[in-house]
């Protein structure tokens, strides 16, 4: 598989064990092993779109799951009725 610049994820929303309440989405592992060839370093940047809503952020690296992870920020959290445990459908681009 090719990496494309643009792509679509489906994922459940799951909630960062912690006091900070931090919400995100895992990739799947196939994907995330295609963009750490292309991005071993690390964070990448993203912009990603969950239906109205758009924000710059970056792709974290996550050992425990062998995979990256996109944080859904509170105010797009609020602003799209997103809660934990909610499966969501987010477009991202590489930048």
């Amino acid at each position: 598989m090719a990496l494309k610049q643009k792509f679509k994820v489906e994922a459940k929303v799951w909630l960062y064990p912690g006091l900070a309440g931090w919400h995100f989405v895992t990739l799947d592992k196939t994907l995330s092993s295609e963009i750490k060839k292309k991005y071993p370093k690390g964070f990448v940047k993203v912009e990603v779109t969950l239906s109205e809503s758009s924000w710059q952020t970056s792709l974290f690296p996550h050992s425990q799951s062998k995979s990256y992870l996109i944080c859904i920020k509170n105010a797009i959290r609020k602003k799209e009725g997103i809660f934990e445990g909610d499966e969501v459908s987010l477009s991202v681009k590489i930048l």
